[in-house]
């Protein structure tokens, strides 16, 4: 049911004498998943939306540089070259849903714009849950020991701050430290300096800003100067509750080590099967995206109890 139509239902049993009841019986009350936030992703690296027929080919400038001046020469000139560093291989993502047309007229299931969000939401949590598993499966202590720890344990200073360091060697710094919140709450005892593994320390000098900040927005937003992201965990539905993002990694993510992207718009599809009496509504979405990490030093991860 439209959202036009909704109203006018609405507007139909307002002046009837058993307008309550009819309204109980209208109005539906939905348990929403929790999801992700538009711009998560762009958080971790650079995103974009690209049009069809844009080149998905990565290109890399070489060739000009700065000589001193001596005067009275003839300075070298330096050849421009342009080489394809890498090119993007496309994936797609498609949600689909249907129901028997009698049942959508009765506005049971909601309204087609709330279905439409809805879909939209677990398109963004897909992406989401796609680019966080490629960047916590394809590092292991075997293929990339100098990226990847696996501590069998929370969290530590330890690990993280040499986490940190590497990432702040490797690139020009690091650009977001990010977890699931249950793997990134331990970050908040020993940042605040509440303990440091072996004995309490909450009385260091200026400790008591960073205990303040815990208290009051219930995690730290900066660590030994590395932004901090706490993920909230996803969820398929409120019933299966079937997690979307793992919870037992940390990832160190320095600036411009890759680029996500989407190509072209979410492309819609509605009809209805006729076959069936009464016919079965369709409602389908779907849209290509692809993910490039072309500097894999600049990704530290890690594995966390």
């Amino acid at each position: 049911m439209e959202q036009k139509q909704l109203q006018e239902a609405y507007a139909s049993i307002m002046d009837k004498p058993n307008r309550k009841d009819l309204l109980a019986q209208l109005l539906v009350e939905w348990i929403q998943p929790n999801h992700v936030a538009m711009d998560l992703i762009s958080r971790v690296m650079p995103s974009r939306s690209m049009t069809i027929g844009d080149a998905l080919v990565k290109k890399v400038r070489r060739g000009i540089t700065v000589h001193t001046l001596v005067p009275g020469a003839v300075h070298l000139a330096s050849q421009i070259t342009v080489s394809e560093r890498t090119n993007y291989i496309l994936d797609g993502a498609d949600v689909k849903v249907t129901y028997n047309e009698w049942e959508l007229d009765t506005g049971e299931i909601g309204t087609v714009a709330e279905i439409r969000n809805e879909m939209l939401a677990k398109l963004r949590d897909y992406y989401l849950a796609r680019v966080f598993t490629a960047l916590t499966t394809v590092w292991t202590a075997v293929n990339t020991p100098n990226n990847f720890i696996n501590l069998g344990t929370a969290v530590t200073a330890t690990a993280l701050e040499n986490a940190i360091d590497w990432i702040n060697q490797t690139t020009g710094g690091v650009k977001v430290v990010m977890g699931v919140r249950s793997a990134m709450t331990p970050i908040s005892k020993f940042g605040a300096f509440w303990d440091n593994g072996a004995q309490p320390i909450w009385t260091q000098t200026g400790s008591q800003e960073k205990i303040n900040q815990v208290l009051n927005t219930g995690a730290l937003g900066v660590y030994y100067g590395a932004p901090l992201l706490s993920l909230e965990q996803v969820y398929n539905n409120p019933v299966d509750y079937q997690q979307q993002l793992n919870p037992h990694y940390i990832i160190v993510v320095g600036e411009n080590v890759g680029e996500f992207i989407t190509y072209g718009p979410e492309k819609w599809k509605q009809w209805s099967d006729m076959n069936p009496t009464p016919p079965q509504w369709m409602l389908e979405v779907y849209q290509q995206f692809g993910l490039i990490v072309d500097n894999a030093q600049g990704i530290y991860v890690i594995q966390v109890a």
